[in-house]
């Protein structure tokens, strides 16, 4: 994967994870609408009279705005494919960019035609009238094929695809080959996934890697993997202006606190941090609860092949970029080709080998799931992996509260560790936090 930011992963749910809110991401990228009007008629009428074949005449200029460096790379397959075509990325990086967009949207001025959104914020603007009904202009057909949840993400609360993204990002457990076979006995991604199928194994044998090597190795960077793992698995936290608290929380929460008091964990709470990056490279931690992005924290010249990825007890994702079409943007026919190109099987097999980013479509999975190898990953079929992850991971629309919500409980359960309070203290708190940031939602 590129290193350029990625705002795909919200970080794992930790307080000091929620509050990086990495710009990052080989993460989904979203897609928009288009809007017929006089003057994008002729270019609606002469794609859709000649299709495929005349994809060469396109032409025209595109503004898209975006935090994901990436982005630069499908806008130059893009103009490949349509010498016609000029596309402008501007790259916003950093936290801001959700407030430039936003603002850019609601003055009207300086308004690109396609813009990024983020799974951090993105069910922030998809009931807006800001975004283009994209299901008006045939996306259905788009993601017809796509991974349930990262089709599911680009969806308005009436189920309209207003944002397509090209990829997905599952995750499993990252681990050292090396490391696993000295302290689990294997490095072995079967056995491996084996171990750590449920977390009452994973805390077992997290003891008797910590006691085997005197407490200088791991199983666990932190106990936010836990929370990680599970943090798309259960309800979503609000459900029609009511905050719901799933109940499936408490047993997360049990796992945090065994976790960190069978010393199964390297208490390296804070990711991105030096430390955390550190132990993906030292060999301090066997194994990482990440989605499929985060290579890009490993040395590849040293540690190349050496890594591999086990399943964890549940599918999960963390992160995602989509890419959304400006619903007063005069270059809607032209921008939803872009969408379309980045939603197609051509430029999301080539990003596949490009970036190692994983895909949506179902179809470039298994095309590819026998002879697609990372070179990180040695000789692990990892599409097959992934794509078995990725099936297991219930999709669930986004909406404006949750994200937020979710990164206000990270931090609570940060504290709860920390304090040794009980998980009732949690949902209090978490409760009065809720009341006083969304004075519209019924706290019960």
């Amino acid at each position: 994967m590129s290193t350029v930011n990625r705002s795909d992963a919200d970080g794992p749910m930790g307080e000091s994870i929620a509050d990086q809110r990495i710009t990052r991401r080989a993460a989904l990228a979203l897609g928009g609408a288009l809007a017929a009007s006089a003057a994008s008629a002729p270019l609606l009428s002469a794609v859709s009279m000649t299709g495929r074949a005349e994809a060469a005449a396109l032409s025209g200029h595109l503004v898209i705005w975006t935090f994901f460096d990436q982005v630069k790379l499908m806008a130059t397959q893009f103009q490949k494919k349509n010498p016609g075509v000029t596309v402008d990325v501007k790259v916003f990086p950093g936290n801001d960019y959700e407030t430039k967009i936003r603002l850019a949207l609601q003055t009207g001025q300086s308004t690109p035609d396609i813009f990024d959104l983020e799974r951090g914020y993105i069910g922030k603007f998809l009931d807006t009238p800001f975004v283009e009904d994209l299901s008006a202009l045939g996306a259905e057909a788009l993601v017809k094929d796509y991974i349930p949840y990262a089709a599911a993400l680009g969806r308005d609360h009436n189920g309209i695809i207003r944002a397509v993204t090209d990829n997905c990002s599952p995750g499993g457990f990252w681990y050292r080959r090396d490391v696993a076979a000295t302290y689990l006995g294997s490095g072995d991604p079967a056995k491996v996934s084996a171990m750590v199928s449920s977390w009452d194994k994973i805390i077992a044998l997290g003891t008797k890697v910590a006691q085997a090597s005197k407490g200088q190795v791991h199983l666990l960077a932190s106990y936010n993997d836990a929370l990680m793992v599970n943090q798309y698995s259960t309800q979503p936290w609000v459900n029609g202006l009511k905050l719901t608290i799933d109940p499936a929380w408490n047993g997360v929460l049990d796992t945090a606190r065994q976790i960190r008091a069978h010393g199964v964990d390297a208490k390296i709470d804070a990711a991105f941090s030096p430390a955390w990056g550190a132990a993906w490279n030292n060999g301090s931690v066997v194994m990482f609860a990440w989605p499929s992005w985060i290579g890009f924290m490993i040395d590849k010249k040293k540690l190349a092949g050496k890594w591999a990825i086990a399943t964890a007890p549940k599918g999960y994702y963390s992160g995602g970029t989509y890419r959304a079409i400006y619903a007063k943007s005069k270059n809607k026919a032209l921008a939803y080709e872009f969408v379309k190109f980045i939603a197609s099987p051509e430029w999301q097999n080539y990003n596949l080998k490009q970036t190692l980013n994983m895909p949506a479509l179902r179809s470039v999975f298994t095309s590819n799931a026998e002879t697609f190898h990372d070179p990180l990953l040695g000789n692990q079929p990892v599409l097959k992996t992934y794509y078995a992850i990725a099936e297991k991971i219930p999709p669930h629309r986004p909406d404006k509260y949750s994200e937020a919500i979710l990164a206000l409980f990270g931090g609570i359960v940060g504290e709860m560790i920390r304090t040794n309070q009980p998980n009732q203290w949690a949902f209090d708190q978490l409760k009065k936090r809720v009341r006083n940031a969304y004075p519209e939602l019924t706290v019960s």
